[in-house]
């Protein structure tokens, strides 16, 4: 009889670190959802910061200002080539003249 009281004890011990372990590996999982959210919520806005749009924005709330007049040099000759200004109706692009 002492014998199987034991056991039966023994049994309980062990049904009640088992069931202990679960709660806290539930409650670490659900910790990990939560963190696994907030770090695709940081890159989304790391995402939309570092839009050309941003910077651009970010760059001249900083007072910077793009340049008016971009200069290439032809290697072959030696020679200063400027991009025009603007051309009405088509959009300025370094290094494309229209």
């Amino acid at each position: 009889m002492a014998l199987l009281g034991g056991g039966l004890l023994c049994l309980l011990l062990v049904n009640t670190i088992l069931a202990a372990g679960a709660f806290k590996i539930t409650a670490l999982q659900q910790g990990n959802i939560a963190l696994a959210q907030r770090e695709q919520q940081l890159q989304a806005q790391i995402a939309a910061q570092e839009a050309p749009s941003a910077l651009a924005e970010r760059a001249r709330a900083l007072g910077m200002v793009a340049p008016p007049l971009v200069h290439f040099i032809d290697l072959k000759t030696g020679r200063i080539i400027s991009q025009p200004r603007r051309v009405p109706g088509v959009p300025s692009i370094p290094g494309y003249t229209p």
